[in-house]
């Protein structure tokens, strides 16, 4: 794997400045790097630019670490702790139900898996940790999209392609009218509109200030024999003690 110095060097240049309460100016970074003093002034200016560091207009310009950068690590932060979140309650939901368990977050007008769980049974399911989907023809998707603000909605409604990704896939049309029947049943169904042969069921998860911040769904093969009541059930229970966690 080839290293690209430039970014090796950002990162070691934030490392030293999350050590230095008061900052640091160009010249004693480039003399504790041991770095030419012109890479580190682009590197640093483009990082104050982009609100990464804060530059110190001063006497000394001193650059110190800026609100983006804690932005990020509160980030990763509420990652984190998502994970220790939902990792037992969708590990125990996959068993219970013998299928594959997805959580996944809006990023752009696409879901983004952040975390599965397969059964033993559960049959082998092409999304991976980090893949994206449509919203539109997603359980997970429309689980979100029906309980967001009408603001967010629409805003997010106008990013959807609406593409028949098969016979099953659903028009604007058609979905808008779904979302009211998602918002009173409390979960999503994609009965085979992304892949000819899954049906999926997804259901919100809320956060302590009532916002949706994600969906778990549960993947497995369409049948006509799907006993749509009780994992719904089960699954509403799970997002239920998932939301709660995160304050709900």
């Amino acid at each position: 794997m080839k290293i690209n110095r430039t970014v090796e060097r950002t990162v070691e240049i934030l490392e030293l400045l999350s050590k230095e309460k008061n900052g640091l100016t160009v010249k004693e970074i480039t003399e504790k790097m041991k770095i030419p003093k012109t890479s580190a002034y682009d590197i640093l200016e483009t990082l104050a630019h982009l609100e990464i560091l804060e530059k110190n207009t001063g006497e000394l310009n001193l650059y110190k670490i800026g609100l983006k950068s804690f932005q990020i690590g509160n980030s990763y932060s509420r990652n984190k702790e998502i994970f220790k979140i939902i990792d037992k309650p969708m590990q125990e939901l996959a068993e219970k139900i013998g299928k594959t368990v997805f959580y996944a977050v809006e990023n752009v007008g696409e879901i983004v898996y952040i975390s599965k769980h397969e059964s033993e049974k559960a049959i082998i399911t092409t999304a991976g940790i980090g893949s994206t989907n449509p919203m539109y023809c997603t359980s997970l998707g429309k689980a979100i999209l029906a309980f967001l603000s009408p603001e967010k909605l629409e805003s997010l409604m106008n990013m959807q392609s609406f593409e028949k990704k098969t016979s099953h896939s659903l028009s604007k049309k058609e979905l808008v009218k779904e979302l009211k029947e998602i918002r009173t049943r409390g979960y999503a169904i994609d009965n085979r509109e992304i892949e000819e042969h899954m049906l999926c069921i997804g259901a919100p998860v809320f956060d302590s200030t009532k916002s949706v911040v994600g969906a778990v769904s549960i993947s497995g093969l369409f049948s006509k024999d799907r006993n749509i009541d009780i994992e719904s059930s089960e699954l509403l229970k799970t997002c239920s003690e998932i939301s709660r966690k995160l304050g709900y």
